[in-house]
């Protein structure tokens, strides 16, 4: 027992090493292009102006914002960042990476705690870092808080199974890690809230597995079990008092969340809901799954990177290896809670691998939905929207590869089993590897056409009046997925961090803006914003490099009938939080 548990012990270091290693290093193409898109920009520019007692106005600010109380950890997770960072972009993308491979360490960690055999769990937790599903997620700040809830959420259910094992003092100790880690998940990001019914199920099904294992061992502790158990009235208590601790937040959500709809109908939720799913579907098991080699070759002819290439196929390389050579195959030393199973044996049996998928796409499931009840209807393979993807990716990993342990499983020689499972989970890694990386391409153009635009804005406004109005003319707001300036928002951000004036308005001239006799309107996420005309009213055109006055509506009409004349088809066909798609 005891040669036992130092092999699982000594195992752990070295496969969460592989995990940090592999989700860093795959960053490593285009983490320093990175930049701040979209509503980066617009919380920049909050941060920005709270100069003197910077915490003491960021909570008195968050009590009156709708953000600010749903999801508070988000806003003190990004206000930090800045309190670090500033303006320079490098160090936000740094932690945010860091905190994905932590993510993903902590699902293998968990994975063991609930029993799965190393090579499944160190298999699951590759996958899923490398899962381009919910790929803007790792390229933009704003949505960055959703790697950090699921952190948090993994180490909420790692505790709760930690404590299973635990003493009477360090029960509580784990309990307690346990509640703060579960609040920071849900404070920080919604779509992982419906996951947390599922925890203590898990939790009461694994106690049961170590009372299986305790009895075949005739009791010794040693197995997994504390010398004084939880009783099950005890184990059902504690798991009850997660919904306490969840039931704060829920409500702060519900009642304050400006997506939660006001009036609930159920028969159109559970629409919604299936549609949202099944659109889902076919973006993680189609276009992610069975078109990826269709995926694979539009990139190589469109997008070709040979670097990219040569890390992807090098970090594949090191994944196969691992798993062959340093993951003990089919030993029953290393299947922790099955000491009975015979060292000839293979960890992919057929019913656990589609007991594997079954779960998964019911945690795939799961995922969306929040998405659904506040009113997200659709996402995507690489647009912004893709960020609700990151809960429903837990399951997407877990299937993924059990689809990859089923195929394998049914050949018979075990030397066909071990390569034919570890080269296509390694291959999985680096077709995922190209993926982010090639959609990253676009995220750092954005960011560097983000830098010329702002430059030439800057140049021809050395200065700006309070109130100003600044029209964005002659960019196409859309590279690929990735944002350049698409709303009030962002454009406003960046141009009140410059002048250090909140008063200035900015938006970007799309198709949809419309000139009014009192104003110009312009229209995103079923919003319309409106400009008065003015004597500081102007429009940018940046292909021109000219600045249009638009103090009244002929100057307006003469402007957009003129000058600005069939613009919009030199942009490719793009939507708010789509982008424009490359796949």
């Amino acid at each position: 027992m005891k040669e036992h548990g130092r092999r699982i012990l000594g195992s752990l270091p070295v496969d969460c090493l592989l995990l940090g290693a592999v989700a860093v290093l795959t960053c490593f193409p285009y983490i320093t292009g990175l930049g701040f898109y979209g509503d980066d920009w617009g919380v920049l520019g909050v941060f920005g102006s709270l100069t003197d007692h910077f915490f003491g106005r960021l909570f008195s600010l968050l009590a009156h914002h709708h953000l600010g109380l749903s999801r508070p950890g988000q806003m003190l997770y990004m206000a930090l960042q800045y309190k670090v960072f500033g303006f320079q972009p490098i160090g936000y993308h740094v932690v945010n990476t860091a905190v994905l491979a932590l993510g993903a360490i902590l699902f293998y960690l968990t994975l063991r705690q609930l029993g799965q055999d190393r090579l499944i769990a160190l298999s699951v937790g590759l996958v899923f870092s490398l899962l381009p599903h919910f790929s803007t997620t790792r390229f933009w700040y704003a949505a960055s808080q959703g790697n950090l809830s699921l952190a948090f959420y993994f180490l909420s259910l790692y505790s709760d199974l930690r404590m299973l094992k635990a003493n009477y003092s360090r029960r509580w100790l784990w309990k307690g890690i346990g509640w703060v880690s579960l609040l920071g998940s849900v404070l920080c990001y919604e779509s992982v809230l419906p996951l947390f019914l599922l925890n203590p199920l898990l939790v009461w099904h694994r106690r049961r597995q170590l009372e299986v294992a305790s009895r075949m061992d005739q009791g010794q502790s040693s197995t997994g079990l504390p010398v004084a158990p939880l009783t099950s009235m005890r184990l059902a208590l504690l798991l009850a008092t997660n919904l306490l601790v969840l039931a704060p937040p829920v409500i702060l959500k519900v009642l304050y969340a400006s997506r939660v709809p006001r009036h609930f109908n159920l028969a159109d939720y559970f629409l919604s809901f299936f549609r949202l799913v099944k659109d889902a579907f076919v973006v993680s098991y189609g276009v992610y799954g069975i078109k990826l080699p269709q995926v694979l070759w539009k990139i190589e002819h469109e997008y070709r990177d040979a670097l990219v290439a040569l890390l992807g196929l090098t970090l594949g390389m090191v994944v196969f290896l691992f798993l062959r050579q340093r993951v003990v195959w089919g030993n029953a030393k290393e299947r922790p809670a099955q000491h009975h199973v015979s060292a000839g044996n293979t960890p992919l049996k057929p019913k656990a691998m589609l007991f594997l998928i079954g779960f998964g796409m019911a945690v795939f499931a799961l995922g969306y939905a929040i998405a659904s009840a506040i009113g997200l209807s659709q996402t995507s393979p690489t647009g912004m929207i893709n960020r609700i993807n990151s809960a429903a990716a837990i399951g997407v990993a877990l299937s993924f590869v059990g689809f990859v342990g089923l195929l394998s499983s049914c050949f018979r020689k075990q030397e066909v089993k071990r390569n034919l499972f570890c080269g296509l989970i390694a291959l999985l890694c680096a077709s995922n590897i190209i993926v982010n990386a090639t959609i990253a391409s676009f995220w750092v153009r954005a960011y560097k056409r983000e830098q010329t635009i702002l430059q030439a804005i800057y140049q021809s406004f050395p200065q700006l009046g309070p109130g100003s109005i600044v029209l964005l003319d002659g960019v196409c707001p859309y590279d690929g997925p990735a944002i350049v300036f698409e709303s009030y928002y962002d454009l406003w951000g960046a141009l009140a961090s410059h002048y250090h004036d909140l008063t200035l308005r900015a938006d970007v001239v799309t198709s949809r803006t419309k000139v009014g006799t009192a104003g110009i309107s312009t229209f995103l996420y079923n919003r319309w914003i409106d400009y008065p005309y003015g004597e500081n009213t102007f429009v940018y055109r940046f292909d021109h490099r000219m600045v249009y006055p638009i103090p009244n509506a002929q100057a307006a009409h003469r402007y957009f009938e003129t000058i600005r004349s069939n613009w919009d088809n030199y942009c490719p066909p793009g939507a708010p939080g789509m982008g424009s798609q490359i796949f």
